[in-house]
């Protein structure tokens, strides 16, 4: 099923529900019915809007440690021939069913349980490349543009069915069908060449990009398999991406002289898969199984020891027990050495038993090593806050958000910062950029104005506050437009 539509089934049930659901209406207008096709720029502008709006409602696991591999991961398929030049953003949901889908303007989104259920780096990075094949064939935007009355509703029916599942899952999968039954009336014949093609543009991904394309034939099968035995409860891949016996022999045709390639799995790979394995329920019962069966599998040599003992070490630490998640990595350091997984987690631990020195010193320590790594400025900078320094977190925050200005939760810890250290101007001023990210420009525009309020900034950054002001709300007067004109 084309990625659109994947995209409808996939969302629910999202972590939380804080604001009212978002109508059509809010969705930037499509532009001309007559146009050919719709813009980079426009399919570009609707994407954005959704992951905003996804953001906000936490759909999306604010996870800067997965989400940038994931990004890393992409990046080597993203490289190849047939994928160069297109502008893509992975993010993690943090959901155990088996699912990955396409936004427009290359924004895509993979489920937790979906890596976890790979049972190798190639197999995951078979899925990744199908859906960034939906991305360089602009399948989205052709749909868009066969319909675009019935384009609004369904990007509608995504972002409603995505911040209702929490409150109304019922109503969420009601929604969700509205997308996915217009689709099917009138876009199923479409849907079925766009899986054929980014079958097609994916397997070349992998195979330029080094990856075992055997992966792809192999997850697919198991998908089968799982959809003759549980028909009612079939993966919901399965159900948006179907597997029909005509793919799965086009693609063993496309393979059938193609060299076999061996690839090993990363250690990001195994380390990411164990996390998640260790983190995917938090309830004191789930922890202690998922503890238990890390130290079976340890036992008996069932799994690749340092990511074993890297997730007992994760459980440990969500149990309160930081000499146990010590000891738990003391393990996977003697097996891979330092790296910058574990030394987050290592600050972490220190963090979380109360001793924001010692986690400071060894975030800072990997920092010197990999100075742009979210997950650890992210750490050392809750270190500093929790000992009180609160204007060397700022400073240390001011120069991150330099490099990462799309992190809202930086500029948040920003704020925090700032307003610990006794200047509100400042604080008022990150917290529009926080706000900003998530899509409340009204907010944003508020968190401005009280920073000019505040009557500390100097000349030059009262300035850009100046700017910044004008710049959000010419963009607020604009969406407000395109809404009215709905």
């Amino acid at each position: 099923m084309a990625a659109l539509v994947a995209a409808a089934l996939a969302l629910a049930p999202p972590l939380g529900l804080a604001q009212p659901a978002p109508s059509a209406a809010n969705l930037p207008r499509l532009g001309d019915a007559a146009a050919d096709e719709l813009s980079p720029a426009m399919e570009r502008r609707i994407g954005e809007q959704i992951v905003r709006d996804m953001h906000r409602e936490r759909v999306i696991a604010d996870d800067p440690e997965i989400t940038d591999w994931l990004n890393d991961f992409a990046e080597r398929l993203a490289s190849t021939t047939t994928a160069a030049g297109h502008s893509l953003e992975l993010f993690l949901v943090r959901d155990g069913t088996l699912n990955a889908f396409a936004l427009p303007g290359g924004f895509i989104g993979v489920h937790s349980g979906l890596i976890v259920a790979a049972q190798s780096e190639s197999e995951l990075a078979s899925v990744v490349a199908h859906e960034i094949g939906h991305v360089t064939q602009r399948h989205i935007a052709r749909m868009l543009a066969r319909d675009r009355q019935t384009s609004v509703v369904m990007l509608a029916s995504l972002v409603l069915a995505a911040l209702a599942a929490s409150s109304n899952p019922q109503a969420a999968m009601g929604v969700a069908s509205l997308g996915s039954t217009i689709a099917r009336q009138q876009m199923l014949g479409f849907s079925r060449d766009a899986e054929r093609e980014a079958d097609r543009i994916g397997l070349d991904m992998l195979i330029e990009g080094g990856y075992d394309a055997n992966g792809m034939v192999g997850f697919l099968g198991r998908l089968q398999q799982a959809g003759r035995l549980y028909e009612n409860g079939a993966p919901d891949y399965l159900r948006t991406h179907p597997v029909t016996s005509e793919r799965m022999a086009d693609i063993q045709n496309r393979l059938r002289d193609t060299r076999y390639r061996q690839r090993p799995d990363s250690t990001e790979f195994l380390l990411v898969q164990a996390r998640l394995r260790a983190l995917a329920d938090g309830s004191v019962d789930a922890l202690a199984r998922a503890a238990a069966t890390f130290e079976r599998q340890l036992r008996n040599r069932t799994v690749n020891e340092a990511a074993g003992w890297f997730g007992l070490a994760t459980v440990r630490n969500a149990q309160r027990d930081p000499d146990g998640a010590r000891a738990a990595l003391a393990e996977v350091r003697s097996r891979i050495g330092p790296h910058p997984f574990v030394e987050r987690l290592a600050a972490q631990i220190e963090l979380d038993a109360g001793l924001p020195g010692r986690a400071r010193a060894i975030a800072e320590a990997a920092l010197a090593q990999q100075p742009s790594n979210r997950a650890l400025i992210r750490v050392r900078a809750q270190a500093l806050l929790a000992a009180g320094r609160h204007r060397d977190a700022a400073d240390a925050l001011g120069k991150a958000v330099e490099i990462h200005r799309g992190d809202a939760t930086l500029w948040r810890l920003l704020a925090e910062a700032w307003s610990g250290a006794g200047d509100p101007a400042r604080a008022h001023r990150a917290s529009a950029e926080h706000f900003a990210l998530l899509g409340g420009l009204p907010a944003a525009i508020e968190q401005l104005r009280r920073a000019r309020q505040a009557g500390t900034l100097d000349f030059y950054t009262g300035s850009q506050v100046d700017a910044r002001l004008r710049e959000l709300q010419q963009e607020y007067l604009r969406e407000r437009e395109e809404r009215e004109r709905q």
